[in-house]
């Protein structure tokens, strides 16, 4: 039989090679262009230290790894998480049947219970998300009580209950808008299921509860079912409550919602439960703790960190959360493609308004309940049940136990600075326990105020301590102390004597200091006189704002000077924000001296902006920046990054990056160093690198300057890994951020950031995108369950904790979202968050205040050539990440006044700051970025596409100059430096993603090189042999 003719046979074979050929050189072209996002996603091939001659035996182990294994880590990281659960599960109400018996048996109701909360539900956002290896209700329930299934059997018969949908009219509860996924639609069981479950004898258990979704805030109006919003408790779930009542003796309830929920059904009337046990989300062994506190092996000793309100429609922020928009405004690019905002396709600008101004949470009940006459705040009867109905269910700070306890101030004195209280607590109960120690203060609401637009909460948390386990009828002694300055208020109309406006004042008079159970229960109190008004403005800094710009020695004790050197000034504190604090008056804001009349209340949900506003937003400067001749940030005389002269470049001075470890910011020595880089000949691959830092930091080799790992983790380090980009079971879940805050525990949580620390340092990773700062403004906010509380300082103290835990081991924490970012919804839209400067200052600001300058981290390192080791303390917070929603008119990531004079010159931040991840196709921003205080910008890089607009001007390589210094003091105060020393070169292997790819290339090649070769052989063969191959017939 005739072959193929050879014609035909290069006719196809030659094609198909030459697609194989052209593939591969695409695939792998592309591959090295994304290796750093490769790396990321995939695995990055495995770290090596080479170190030079004579060196080999110095102690190079800056953190005490001490060889810990992944696995090791891993399962510290348990113990402390359940340590978490331990002290942050909130009993909020109980009438006796709380410590159930071993043994004892319990009936479990509720979707919940077989489909529990772990965390994060949906396999997107910066939290982690159960894999199916969590221990279940079930199997923790059935380690200390006899189970009966009956209710069980017939949920799971049932299957997945049919969802709760929106009422007509109302926002969509499925398909919420997220790109990273999450809903709001409400799932449980009709009570009618259980109609013929017996459990005579048992207590039944009914969980409920309510997940978090970046990207998708919580649903506020109306279910198809008369439910009014999401947090309240549905149809189905008040029918699984009254079924549970009438089959059981007892019953308690199990909320495994993150954020707070209307519970007063269920705190009195017919459908009053026994208990109340508030776990949040407990991760992926939490409900192994969870059975030891309902059998009182472990006491509950958690408190509220947001208020409990019985209508949350009521609350001032709740007229003032989520989409609403400019019909005479409009933004044309958002992070992630132009999604409408209205019918016609405009994206109109969004908004939102902060017209509570201070009075969020618990200070604006507290202070109604101080001022308005006609306000009913409820109260308890002491198990957590209802004595009189009113605005609050459960206050902030509130909590029971099994125990009681008595406090009382024993000492007390306001002599100096500082206010200093000593408390006795005694355990008056039967069980040991532990107990919060929480302080407030009241300061006079004057005349003067009341005309200068100063509010002030009836109370506010100024200090709180947990104590450690108390034995029944034993006492223990907690000693507090916070500075007068912090009872201080920001007046953004007062008339600074330098020709300034703005600053915080001291005023004379009496503040009651008030030792509280929660934030309405006091239990003792004293006075302290104030006896003349103190205005910190010019050089009357307050003391925590001096000490933050100042220098330190080397054990982190602030110096008579500034950071900068004894010729530098110190930066008084002053508006920054007029421009939102003079919308805001144009707006109204809700104000003690017209409580009635200035409740905010808004009538819709679309407006048009002033011609005020329109000017802000005149130009467009997110989409129009010009680097090249804008007069504030470009390449002009007298802007304020302008640079005459190109930096120096290539130099030789013999150093690294590792010689600068333990190190001033200041240091002499950075100049040189940064000196060395080619801006020449590696500047635009260095610049195209700082626009691609998606969960990296990139390496620069003429400095010293590592590769470093950065990833997402509020509660547990995502590990990449090469299937479905991360691997969740190589780290440990820890519970939501609610519920570690919930325990007022900063000894705790400090343990928190220091085991995630460990994980990290095994998996080699150097920074965590986290934790996150921004308040629970309101319960419907999508992330309650990754921010701490609806309190600054409570949030503020545990993050110092977490910081400096996670520091202790050399893990950069990227602390976010600086600021305003305190709802998901038009995030991604450049929505404008608009405040008064009083209210940023005193809420939304001070909880990144309070880590960025008190934080303090002891770096160690070596100190000679000897390998001799020192130690050298600094500030712990290193790293932020900025926000993506406009303060104001100005995108959070670009904007000066916030990056630039508050956080670098007020708060003497020394850093790297990130942006969040922002998929911008204008280069411009990213200009603007750089030059208004960004250093590193999240996206993956894709060089042509995420880049800038000049590369080359000395303005340009200047503040590159700027990033790089920024960037490097972050990493060399990391534990991207574990086992360097001077001299020391850093190799990797290769990563998989390119084992694979080469494997890829040798099998297309030997494929391309067989076609070719048979394509010669048969070649060779028509010729010897013609008669065995087809003619092709000429025509």
């Amino acid at each position: 039989m005739e072959k193929m003719s050879n014609k035909r046979f290069r006719a196809i074979m030659i094609p198909i090679l030459s697609v194989l050929l052209v593939l591969a050189i695409v695939v792998t072209v592309v591959a090295n262009v994304l290796g750093s996002t490769l790396d990321q996603f995939v695995g990055r091939g495995e770290r090596h230290v080479i170190v030079p001659e004579g060196t080999e035996n110095w102690d190079l182990d800056y953190y005490g790894a001490d060889g810990e294994t992944k696995e090791e880590a891993k399962e510290h990281s348990f113990e402390v998480a359940n340590k978490v659960v331990e002290e942050g599960v909130i009993l909020l109400k109980n009438n006796g049947v709380l410590p159930l018996a071993k043994d004892s048996t319990v009936t479990p109701f509720g979707y919940r219970y077989v489909s529990p909360i772990y965390s994060q539900m949906a396999s997107g956002g910066s939290a982690k998300w159960m894999v199916g290896n969590e221990i279940t209700p079930a199997e923790a329930l059935g380690e200390t009580f006899t189970i009966n299934n009956a209710a069980v059997e017939k949920m799971e018969q049932a299957g997945t209950p049919e969802g709760v949908l929106e009422a007509p009219g109302t926002l969509a509860a499925a398909g919420a808008g997220s790109v990273l996924g999450g809903d709001n639609i409400m799932y449980e069981y009709p009570g009618s299921l259980y109609d013929d479950v017996k459990a005579d004898g048992s207590v039944g258990l009914v969980f409920i509860g309510r997940p978090g979704q970046e990207g998708t805030d919580k649903k506020y109006d109306g279910y198809a079912d008369g439910t009014p919003h999401s947090l309240a408790l549905t149809a189905n779930e008040k029918a699984t409550i009254a079924a549970a009542k009438r089959i059981c003796d007892k019953v308690v309830l199990v909320s495994e919602s993150a954020a707070p929920m209307e519970l007063a059904p269920v705190m009195s009337g017919e459908l009053e439960v026994d208990a109340i046990l508030w776990i949040s989300q407990v991760g992926e062994r939490g409900f192994s703790v969870v059975d030891d506190i309902l059998c009182g092996d472990v006491n509950p000793s958690g408190r509220t960190v947001d208020i409990f309100a019985t209508d949350f429609t009521k609350d001032p922020t709740y007229q003032n959360f989520g989409s609403y928009h400019y019909d005479n405004a409009t933004v044309t690019v958002s992070s992630f493609g132009n999604v409408p905002t209205a019918p016609d396709g405009t994206n109109y600008r969004t908004f939102v308004e902060y017209q509570e101004g201070i009075y969020m949470g618990y200070r604006y009940y507290e202070t109604a309940d101080a001022v308005d006459e006609a306000f009913v705040y409820g109260e308890l009867d002491g198990a957590g049940a209802v004595l009189t109905p009113g605005a609050v269910a459960y206050p902030f700070g509130y909590g029971l136990s099994y125990t009681t306890f008595e406090q009382e101030i024993t000492d007390f004195s306001d002599f100096g600075d500082d206010i200093t209280l000593t408390v006795e607590v005694k355990n008056t109960g039967d069980a040991a326990g532990k107990e919060v120690v929480q302080v407030y203060y009241t300061s006079p609401y004057t005349k003067y105020d009341a005309e200068n637009g100063i509010e002030k909460s009836a109370t506010v948390l100024a200090a709180f301590a947990k104590t450690e386990e108390i034995p029944a009828g034993g006492s223990a002694s907690v000693t507090l102390t916070f500075a007068k300055e912090d009872m201080a208020s920001y007046s953004y109309a007062h008339q600074n004597k330098d020709g300034t406006r703005g600053c915080y004042i001291l005023e004379a008079g009496e503040y009651a200091v008030e030792l509280k159970k929660n934030s309405h229960d006091v239990i003792d109190s004293r006075t302290v006189t104030i006896s003349s008004t103190k205005y910190f403005e010019g050089e009357d800094l307050r003391e925590s704002d001096r000490d933050a710009q100042s220098a330190l020695d080397e054990d982190g004790n602030p110096l008579p000077f500034p950071a900068a050197g004894a010729d530098a000034e110190y930066k008084a504190v002053s508006n920054l924000f007029q421009d939102s604090t003079d919308y805001m008056l144009r707006t109204g804001i809700f104000s003690r001296s017209d409580w009635e009349g200035t409740f905010p209340h808004v009538t819709s949900r679309v407006k048009s902006a002033d011609a005020e506003t329109l000017a802000l937003f005149e130009g467009n400067i997110e989409n129009n920046f010009d680097p090249l001749t804008d007069p504030e940030y470009g390449n002009v005389p007298g802007s304020k990054v302008y640079a005459e002269e190109a930096p120096v470049s290539g130099a030789d001075n013999g150093l690294s990056l590792i010689d600068m470890r333990g190190k001033d910011y200041y240091d002499e020595n950075w100049d040189l160093l940064l000196d060395q880089i080619d801006w020449e000949g590696n500047g635009d691959a260095i610049i195209t690198a700082l626009c691609g830092c998606a969960y990296n930091s990139p390496a620069i080799e003429e400095i010293g300057l590592p590769l470093t790992s950065i990833q997402d983790g509020v509660n547990g380090i995502k590990v990449p890994a090469i299937t479905d980009g991360y691997d969740m079971e190589q780290s440990a879940t820890f519970g939501m951020m609610p519920l570690l805050s919930a325990t007022w525990n900063v000894d705790l949580i400090e343990e928190v950031g220091e085991a995630i620390g460990r994980e990290g340092l095994a998996h080699e990773i150097n920074g965590l995108y986290a934790p996150a700062l921004n308040l629970h403004r309101s319960p419907f906010g999508g992330r309650v369950f990754e921010y701490f509380s609806e309190d600054p300082l409570l949030t503020g103290k545990l993050a110092k904790a977490w910081l400096e835990g996670a520091a202790s081991v050399g893990m950069t924490t990227y602390i976010k979202h600086f600021a305003g970012n305190d709802q998901e919804t038009n995030r991604d839209k450049l929505g404008s968050t608009w405040a008064d400067e009083q209210t940023m200052r005193e809420l939304y600001f001070k909880a990144f205040e309070i880590p960025v300058k008190e934080a303090m981290a002891e770096i160690d390192y070596i100190a000679d050539a000897d390998g001799n080791h020192a130690t050298r303390t600094i500030r712990a917070c290193t790293g932020i990440m900025s926000a993506q929603m406009n303060l104001g008119a100005i995108p959070g990531h670009a904007n000066w006044a916030l990056q630039q004079d508050l956080l670098r010159g007020e708060w003497g931040f020394l850093g790297t700051i990130t942006t969040d991840y922002w998929f911008w196709p204008v280069n411009n921003l990213r200009d603007l970025i750089f030059r208004t205080g960004g250093d590193i910008y999240l996206c993956m890089g894709i060089p042509g596409l995420i880049d800038v607009v000049d590369k080359t001007s000395p303005t340009a390589l200047n503040v590159f100059r700027e990033k790089v210094k920024n960037l490097s003091y972050t990493v060399v105060n990391s534990s991207a430096m574990q086992g360097m020393c001077a001299g020391a070169i850093i190799t990797y292997g290769m990563s998989p993603w390119a084992v694979w790819l080469l494997i890829g290339d040798i099998v297309i090649g030997a494929v391309i090189a067989g076609g070719v070769l048979w394509i010669v052989l048969r070649q060779r063969d028509e010729n010897k042999h013609p008669e065995r191959y087809k003619k092709i017939e000429k025509i």
